[in-house]
């Protein structure tokens, strides 16, 4: 027997990789002071979503090749406002 969780998922900030366009240059992973990034076979990637700083984004101003998103703004407003 199947039984899909229809409870609502926790909203979380963080940041997405976009792997076809990360170069793996590192700059999000040294400029990150929480841990969020790690090299994981040779590739940075998001270990840590949760330990980012809500509202913060910056490490994706660094990027270059415009590799990482993040929810919007009114996004994490709204998940605030639930609570």
């Amino acid at each position: 027997m199947n039984v899909t969780d229809t409870s609502p998922q926790e909203f979380v900030w963080g940041p997405t990789i976009d792997a076809a366009a990360c170069t793996d240059c590192g700059v999000c992973l040294d400029f990150c002071q929480n841990g969020v990034y790690e090299w994981v076979d040779g590739h940075v990637a998001v270990v840590h979503r949760a330990s980012c700083i809500a509202g913060c984004s910056h490490c994706a101003t660094l990027c270059e090749p415009v590799a990482l998103s993040f929810p919007s703004l009114d996004e994490l407003r709204a998940s605030r406002n639930k609570g």
